[in-house]
């Protein structure tokens, strides 16, 4: 029975791409007609209506296809353990049809893709027969030579998305992540709130003094290369799929923590939250420098400084996080009083004067002439925003050549590895200026 699905899904799949390909030829047709600006009405007329016939013949064969794959995916959840069937020529061994582990079917792709070479189609043929026709759809790109790569299926991006989330210290925080379809988002930013006052009955309420300033995010490009070991790609398990989803997911979390909350901000980078308040009002009240020779009372005088820059904006500092670098919270963790109690012993429980606090290594300890020096930042995570675009763009290559971490060249090929590439987009964004304030010139613990 499943064999027979097997042989109706594909079929119904060539329908639909055969559909597509016709749809496409006649929108080529129909925009070569508008473009003369000769045609006549009959002719454009006629051209539509072929192109409002293609279209449906597509609409069809795809809920056909959507079908049979949902009939495949209740049959292969209801169904009894069975030996796994042999695989096609070149498909590793047999993997589960349904992996429930979130982002495991991320990590099926990236073996499935580099035992196909990149090929698309035999990708589809050896997910397949492993059962795991699901990996691949029909909207994905057919090569990755000739489109630069594969986008991962929505829904297996955004398994792989939230699962990044707490890779990430900046969107562990809570920020606001909203899509950026065109890649652009231009959004009011509120610079003063409204004037509310009392008043006598019938009198004209006064104006309400919102004023506005501009918040602009363009999808910025986060890529990366991954070298996988071909002997390690060559086993199909849950083991495996799970240390290629990682390591891809930890390496681009620390690069989108370095860049949201540090980088400079370029026309390829986005503007990170320390230099978001450069050149604005707010750098000179929310920008702040730490008190000389610090002792337990200075310590807790700036903190609280921070915390007063954010209360002055209106911002609500019990929502607020702390962003740390590993010194300067290991230095708090330690600080004690006089007596020998600990100064702040909440932060066994990962709050500081009552607020979460996260510590990366992403905000260094080398700043300043000195190069001994740290920041701290205080921000209210529901002002800031990520914009998301494109999903996850991948694609792998076993001749392509890399540099290791030494800054030498590498050969995929003669070190018998799988180079995966993954590319995101996105940027980041304060909707209020106000809810960031930094610390900057942080000696503790040095």
């Amino acid at each position: 029975m499943k064999g027979n699905l097997m042989a109706d899904i594909n079929d119904l799949r060539r329908k639909r791409k055969a559909a597509a390909d016709k749809m496409g030829a006649t929108a080529d047709a129909l925009s070569a007609l508008n473009d003369t600006g000769e045609a006549s009405q009959d002719d454009l007329s006629a051209a539509q209506a072929e192109f409002d016939a293609a279209q449906a013949e597509f609409k069809k064969h795809d809920a056909a296809v959507k079908r049979a794959e949902e009939v495949e995916a209740a049959q292969a959840a209801s169904a009894a353990p069975s030996e796994p069937s042999t695989p096609v020529q070149g498909a590793a061994a047999s993997a589960p049809a349904q992996v429930q582990e979130p982002g495991l079917r991320f990590g099926a792709m990236l073996r499935t893709l580099a035992a196909a070479g990149g090929d698309m189609n035999r990708a589809r043929d050896i997910a397949e027969a492993n059962g795991q026709s699901g990996l691949f759809t029909a909207n994905q790109n057919a090569t990755i030579g000739g489109a630069g790569g594969v986008f991962v299926a929505e829904d297996i991006s955004d398994e792989v998305i939230e699962l990044l989330r707490p890779r990430t210290v900046v969107m562990a925080s809570g920020v606001i992540a909203v899509p950026m379809p065109s890649g652009n988002l231009t959004q009011n930013r509120r610079k003063t709130g409204g004037n509310f006052g009392y008043g006598e009955e019938n009198a004209d309420i006064g104006k309400t003094g919102y004023t506005y300033g501009q918040m602009k995010l363009s999808a910025k490009k986060l890529s990366g290369l991954i070298p996988i070991s071909n002997d390690l790609l060559s086993f199909s398990s849950t083991a495996v799929d799970r240390m290629v989803r990682d390591d891809a997911l930890d390496d681009a979390g620390v690069a989108m923590d370095l860049n949201f909350l540090r980088s400079k901000g370029t026309n390829s980078s986005p503007l990170g939250l320390r230099w978001q308040l450069d050149g604005t009002p707010f750098e000179a009240t929310n920008v702040l420098t730490m008190t000389a020779a610090p002792d337990l009372q200075k310590v807790d005088n700036d903190l609280g400084a921070l915390e007063l820059a954010l209360s002055n904006g209106n911002i609500p500092i019990l929502g607020a996080v702390w962003f740390l670098s590993p010194r300067t919270a290991n230095f708090l963790r330690n600080l004690r009083d006089g007596n020998g109690n600990k100064a702040y012993p909440e932060m066994a429980d990962g709050k500081l004067r009552n607020k979460p606090y996260f510590e990366t290594t992403q905000i260094p300890d080398n700043l300043g002439d000195g190069g001994d020096e740290s920041e701290i930042m205080l921000v209210h995570p529901k002002h800031v925003v990520v914009g998301e675009t494109n999903g996850i763009n991948i694609a792998m290559s076993s001749e392509a050549a890399y540099r290791d971490e030494n800054g030498d060249l590498q050969s995929a090929f003669s070190r018998d590895e799988t180079l995966m590439r993954m590319i995101m987009q996105h940027d980041i964004g304060l909707r209020h200026l106000a809810a960031l304030a930094v610390m900057q010139g942080v000696t503790w613990g040095a």
